[in-house]
């Protein structure tokens, strides 16, 4: 008897295989299935509804052009992230360009935020600010190791860097977000 995941994990090939053929319900079937998924993904790393609507849009349009080279298809999940990695990362530094081109300050003032009561509940609230406060990269590696349930292998390649980097990246990350928490423990 096959377990859910070994069942679940042949369905996805024979669909991408499928869609790879040239079968249009397959892909939309596999596009549907991840689109939730990687909306979430997007819309927190670029912290936008509508720059993240735009950029699963992408994401969706460059998966369904560069489908047929995908070697392997049981790594298709992966291989999404990493296509939607890539489009929100041009996004942010298109971003960053068009701030500096117009003048604008290079980085946002981040608000303040005070723990009345020393309630974990309000440290749980304050994450996302958290997140938005990391660096892009670091963002990234979190938000796909933490969030998304990726390994460190897996988001090494999702993000095409070598395994090193990306458990530097995460830990950085956990480094700097547990300084933001210190103060705040000490004032409640």
């Amino acid at each position: 008897m096959e377990d859910k995941r070994t069942s679940d994990s042949r369905r996805l090939t024979l669909l991408v295989l499928r869609a790879q053929a040239g079968d249009r319900g397959a892909i939309d079937r596999l596009l549907a299935e991840h689109q939730s998924d990687i909306f979430g993904y997007l819309l927190k790393m670029l912290s936008d509804h509508s720059d993240a609507e735009d950029a699963l849009q992408a994401t969706l349009l460059q998966a369904v052009r560069k489908l047929r080279f995908l070697k392997n298809p049981i790594v298709f999940r992966a291989w999404m992230f990493r296509i939607a990695s890539r489009v929100a990362f041009r996004m942010m530094k298109s971003r960053r360009r068009n701030l500096e081109l117009s003048n604008l300050a290079a980085t946002e003032e981040i608000p303040d935020h005070e723990i009345s009561d020393g309630d974990s509940d309000e440290l749980i609230k304050q994450i996302p600010d958290w997140l938005d406060r990391l660096s892009p990269k670091g963002r990234d590696a979190v938000i796909l190791h933490y969030l998304k349930g990726f390994t460190t292998e897996q988001v090494a390649e999702i993000l095409d860097i070598p395994l090193s980097t990306a458990k530097s990246r995460i830990s950085y990350a956990l480094v700097c977000i547990r300084k933001w928490i210190e103060p705040q423990k000490e004032e409640s």
